[in-house]
């Protein structure tokens, strides 16, 4: 899912979220949204891609999501998900 959620109200995320936690134990969802707080609530696994300037875009950070939110290991990461830029 590509932000599943922009645009929505309050009321449309909070079910759309509900639907995946419903199907996360049936198949693997994956969506991509650059809303820290809807990653840090729904996924179990996340990661983070950053494409700087003039190299390609990749992974910097990967694994469970409370690591990544919690302790993350890059400081990259780190700023990012504390909202330091982005």
């Amino acid at each position: 899912m590509d932000e599943p959620c922009s645009a929505l109200d309050p009321t449309s995320t909070r079910r759309v979220e509900e639907t995946i936690a419903l199907l996360r134990d049936e198949i693997t969802v994956v969506i991509v949204t650059h809303n820290m707080q809807q990653a840090a609530r729904v996924s179990q696994q996340c990661a983070f891609f950053l494409a700087e300037q003039g190299a390609p875009g990749g992974i910097v950070e990967a694994g469970p999501t409370e690591r990544v939110f919690g302790s993350p290991v890059d400081q990259r990461t780190a700023d990012y998900v504390n909202g330091r830029f982005g």
